[in-house]
């Protein structure tokens, strides 16, 4: 990273072009103009508050300039990257995670089987377990949330009602009847929010009248993948599917071991999950080659389409290997490779998910007033009619009365005979006054209609694509992988895409 050299933009600085390589998915190089015509050629490379930050390509400073003192051309240009996320601040991506595990769970005896509780987690398991048995293995459930939770994303999870649940299975049979996918080993029931797992995916295993560990059958990358949808339950409803199921797979390649995530090897435990899980294994020249789905077709993949490639098993693996190479794309090969596309991408996504709820919220409520308003202006008017009719009869009442009493007085009626005119009509009705129509419906003449729940979430891709194309994304993608000894090679959308081998578990989300 440059140092700034410089602290002020001189008004007679005058910066060359040069041919250097512009940095990933960053604004390009441009032409600036401050508020007084002096112009000057740089990259802008950082936005810091009301600062942004020019680098210039004949001297390699950068320059600190005030936002106040650009022109309106060039404030917006900042603003459209700002809100693009570039220049968020993202924290350190981590070494490694590892929580501190000086818990010993509690055990509880209750009618439906055994109970263990640690400081994040419930376990329910219908048969009874050595307290360092399940001690050993929650730390995997303990771990992953603690990642996730200190992960540089933002995600902030929550575990629902204090804890979350995992039901443990000895029987696999028992597993399948409460609802587990045959060949997987766990899944993540999102209605309830709980883990299902057979005690086989957790190396466990029946000898006699007590259970013992079995290594070889231990799964930790399916589990860490359940664990990661659990945890992240509060997201499901925001993102689409490619994220949902891609950040799972991300953390299953992680390198794990005993309760501790090793983000320094990230990029070799990316090979091993593709070496390992997908069957692809590398080339004598150490080349990985990867048939990944394209961005936008993965993109625009909906959960229908996700689950029905599961179920038949047709493209299940492209899909899963897809998602995961696109998050870890985005969190350690874009840009500056500091994650902040993500970080944006999310930030953006659930701001603007929190705008959409207020705005149908507001919308709902303005035409429930409305219409309450209505019903009551429709029986004002009714009531307005009666009196109306009331106050022309009275009127012709009265006005017979008089004509009777002038007929009287030219016939020489004596006067105390003449027809009383009183009572006269009382006063004239006035109208009810009819209700406004709200501003937000009068700006909104078709939002009564259907409201894309995830449009917050398809706007948010733009602190993804970040003013590339399609082509100018993938472009970026085969460059920045090519450097992993990964070569890509693009799949179209769903209905072009061919059946491609490769092994996986069976790993979907229960809805």
């Amino acid at each position: 990273m440059y140092k700034s050299k410089s602290p002020v933009w001189l008004v007679n600085l005058t910066i060359l072009a040069l041919g250097v390589a512009t940095l990933t998915a960053d604004p390009k190089e441009r032409i600036w103009t401050n508020n007084k015509g002096s112009k000057i050629t740089a990259q802008m490379v950082a936005i810091d508050g009301n600062t942004i930050r020019l680098l210039s390509r004949s001297n390699g400073r950068t320059v600190p300039v005030p936002l106040n003192s650009l022109s309106a051309e060039d404030q917006a240009y900042v603003a459209e990257w700002r809100e693009l996320g570039f220049g968020t601040k993202v924290a350190r991506w981590p070494r490694e995670l590892r929580p501190m595990l000086n818990f010993t769970p509690r055990q509880t005896d209750s009618a439906k089987g055994w109970v263990y509780t640690t400081p994040n987690y419930q376990f329910h398991c219908d048969v009874e377990l050595q307290a360092s048995l399940i001690k050993e293995y929650s730390e995997a459930f303990e771990a992953t949330y603690f990642a996730i939770q200190n992960l540089p994303l933002q995600l902030n999870p929550e575990p629902p009602d204090g804890k979350f649940v995992v039901r443990l299975f000895e029987d696999r049979d028992d597993y399948l009847r409460a609802g587990g996918p045959q060949g997987s080993g766990g899944v993540y029931m999102i209605q309830s929010k709980e883990i299902m797992v057979p005690m086989q995916s957790l190396g466990v295993r029946s000898v006699g009248n007590r259970v013992a560990i079995d290594r070889r059958n231990y799964d930790s990358g399916t589990l860490v993948h359940e664990i990661t949808h659990q945890v992240m339950h509060n997201w499901l409803d925001l993102l689409p599917i490619w994220f949902v199921e891609g950040i799972a797979e991300y953390m299953a390649a992680v390198p794990y071991d005993d309760a501790r995530f090793n983000f320094r090897e990230i990029h070799d435990g990316v090979r091993e999950h593709l070496a390992n899980e997908y069957g692809i294994e590398k080339t004598r020249g150490d080349q990985y080659f990867v048939d990944i789905i394209s961005p936008e077709a993965l993109m625009s993949l909906s959960h229908q389409q996700w689950s029905a490639a599961v179920s038949s098993g047709r493209n299940a693996a492209l899909n899963y290997r897809s998602a995961m190479m696109l998050i870890y794309y985005f969190i350690h090969l874009d840009g500056k490779g500091d994650g902040s596309p993500m970080v944006a991408y999310l930030k953006q996504a659930r701001s603007g998910q929190d705008d959409l709820k207020e705005f149908v919220a507001q919308y709902n409520e303005a035409v429930n007033t409305y219409n309450a308003q209505l019903r009551q202006y429709n029986l004002d008017v009714s009531t307005f009619n009666e009196k109306l009719t009331r106050f022309r009869q009275e009127v012709a009442s009265y006005n017979e009365r008089i004509k009777t009493y002038n007929r009287q007085l030219s016939e020489r009626v004596p006067e105390s005979e003449l027809i009383k005119v009183e009572p006269k009509p009382g006063k004239v009705p006035s109208p009810p006054e009819k209700p406004v129509l709200p501003q937000i419906l009068i700006d909104n003449p078709d939002g009564g209609g259907p409201v894309d729940l995830m449009l917050a979430e398809k706007n948010a891709r733009r602190a993804l694509f970040k003013k590339r194309s399609a082509n100018e994304l993938w472009s970026d993608m085969e460059k920045a992988f090519a450097k992993q000894n990964i070569r890509i090679q693009r799949i179209g959308g769903m209905a072009s895409l061919p059946k491609i081998g490769g092994t996986l578990r069976a790993r979907p989300i229960q809805r």
